[in-house]
């Protein structure tokens, strides 16, 4: 199996903090890039739920990159916000994927042809692979943790997963 190379935005960290399962990044991609704003955006303020989970791991499991003042970073950061923008601007620079839930960041992403992949992605992998017997559980989890997903992106991966109604 060939596992890609993804530069994570805060989003996909918190609803996988928020669930215990960071782990499953390490599992799922050949490396994780991040860049200091969304390690900041996450981590900056202890108090904040999951943000010494997400620290540690970063520390351990991933490279963080300076911030960017690139034209890509330029023309993202008018309508996006900065780790997005950041993180944009590092996949195009490192010629890898983008690990991004919000809607406009993956709108994005797609206009700039980048590699795509969110969170449910990376629990549909990780339950094709052995390492979760159950997508549901922690579907739920994140969404009482506030993670929002649609309910059809939901319907969707449970289906995938084998786990639908």
């Amino acid at each position: 199996m060939i596992r890609p190379v993804v530069v994570a935005d805060s989003g996909p960290l918190i609803a996988l903090a928020g669930c215990g399962q960071l782990e499953l990044l390490s599992v799922v991609f050949d490396a994780l890039h991040v860049p200091q704003a969304v390690l900041d955006e996450t981590t900056a303020d202890p108090a904040r739920r999951w943000a010494a989970d997400i620290a540690a791991f970063v520390r351990m499991q991933a490279q963080v990159h300076p911030g960017r003042a690139d034209d890509i970073y330029v023309s993202a950061a008018g309508y996006l916000d900065e780790g997005e923008a950041q993180a944009l601007s590092l996949a195009h620079a490192l010629g890898c994927g983008v690990l991004m839930d919000e809607r406009r960041g993956r709108e994005a992403a797609r206009r700039q042809r980048l590699p795509l992949f969110g969170v449910l992605g990376v629990l549909l992998q990780a339950k094709r692979i052995g390492r979760i017997t159950r997508i549901a559980p922690l579907l739920e989890q994140m969404q009482s943790n506030g993670y929002r997903i649609s309910q059809a992106l939901v319907d969707e991966a449970l289906r995938l997963a084998g786990e639908g109604g």
